[in-house]
C-alpha cells in the first residue's frame, strides 16, 4: 500500500487522528481476546480506502484500486458459498464484505501497528536501515498513519454493511492454531509487500483443508519459470514493495506445501484507472 496514492488527511484533522490512532494501537494485544472489536469510526474524515467502495447510505468512495467490474477475475472465479474462508491483508475491506455474503464466516488478518512486524525494505538513505531503537523515521511515521486511516476505512465501511467478519491482529507468518481450520485462504495483492512470502503459505497451509488463492501482478518479462523478482534498487526507492513473482514460482512451492491441483488465470484490473496486468492462482489438496 502506497501512502501517497490514496490521498493525505485533511490538515485539520491530522494532529487529532493521530492521537487516537496512538492511543488504540498502544493497547492491540493485551486484552485477552483472539479477534480484534469493531472500531467506532463516525466519519469519512478520519478514513483512507484502498478500494473504491459504494459503501450503504453514503455513497461511492475513490480508492486506488477499483475492483467492482473485475471482482470474479480477480478471484479466479472461486465459489466462496459456505465456506470459512481465511483473507490475509484485508486493507478496507472491499473483498471481505464481498465475500461474506456466501460464505459461511470470513476471519481476516491484519499487522499489529507495531514497527516490529513492518516490512518495510531497509533503505539506508531513508532512514529505513538504522536499528529500532533509532526512533521511527518520516517515512515510518507517514505510513503508520496512512495505514491508521486504512484501518479506519475498513471499520467505518464494516458498520455499514453490517458485517459479521472477524479480524485478527498479528503476523502471518505464525497464525496461531487457535484460529481453527480454514476451507481456502485469499492472499490477494499481498505476498510483494512480505520479506518472506513462502513464510506466509507455510504459515497459512497449516490452517487450510482445501484451498489457497493468490493474486499477484503480472510482469510477462519474468518468463514462465518459478521465478521471484526482487524490485528494490538503489535508486528505485520501492521501500514497500519486496517482489514481483511468476504463478510457476506459487505453483511449484505450493506442491511442497501440498497443494497439487493448480487453476491460473489472467486478467486486468483498475489501480490508479489504470489497467493493469495481473495473475491468480489457485490451488488446492488433491481430492481424496
Amino acid at each position: 500500500m502506497k501512502p501517497g496514492q490514496t490521498g493525505k488527511p485533511h490538515c485539520k484533522y491530522a494532529g487529532l487522528i493521530l492521537k487516537k490512532l496512538f492511543k488504540r494501537f498502544s493497547s492491540e494485544g493485551h486484552r485477552g481476546q483472539l479477534y480484534e472489536q469493531p472500531w467506532k469510526v463516525g466519519s469519512l474524515d478520519e478514513c483512507n480506502f484502498y478500494h473504491s467502495t459504494e459503501i450503504p447510505g453514503v455513497g461511492l468512495v475513490e480508492g486506488q484500486w477499483d475492483l467492482r467490474e473485475g471482482y470474479d477475475d480477480y478471484l479466479g472465479g472461486y465459489d466462496f458459498s459456505g465456506k470459512r474462508v481465511l483473507e490475509i491483508g484485508p486493507a478496507t475491506g472491499f473483498l471481505t464484505f464481498r465475500i461474506e455474503k456466501t460464505a459461511d464466516e470470513v476471519v481476516a488478518v491484519e499487522l499489529p501497528m507495531d514497527r516490529n512486524f513492518w516490512n518495510a525494505v531497509p533503505y539506508e538513505n531513508l532512514g529505513l536501515a538504522r536499528g529500532r531503537d533509532k526512533g521511527w523515521t518520516g517515512v515510518e511515521k507517514q505510513f503508520h498513519e496512512h495505514i491508521g486511516r486504512i484501518r479506519n476505512g475498513f471499520w467505518f465501511c464494516y458498520a455499514r454493511f453490517g458485517s459479521r467478519a472477524r479480524v485478527y491482529h498479528g503476523s502471518a507468518e505464525n497464525l496461531p492454531e487457535s484460529l481453527g481450520e480454514f476451507n481456502v485462504v485469499l492472499l490477494a495483492s499481498i505476498l510483494l509487500h512480505s520479506r518472506s512470502p513462502v513464510a506466509i503459505l507455510e504459515s497459512c497451509a497449516r490452517l487450510v483443508t482445501d484451498t489457497i488463492i493468490i493474486t499477484e501482478i503480472h510482469d510477462e518479462a519474468l518468463g514462465e519459470g518459478p521465478v521471484c523478482s526482487l524490485v528494490p534498487t538503489a535508486g528505485n526507492n520501492a521501500w514497500d514493495t519486496w517482489w514481483r513473482f511468476t504463478p510457476r514460482f506459487f505453483t511449484q512451492f505450493l506442491e511442497v506445501l501440498g497443494f497439487t491441483e493448480h487453476k491460473v488465470t489472467f486478467h486486468q484490473q483498475l489501480a490508479d484507472k489504470t489497467p493493469l496486468n495481473m495473475f491468480t492462482v489457485i490451488s488446492s489438496r488433491p481430492a481424496n
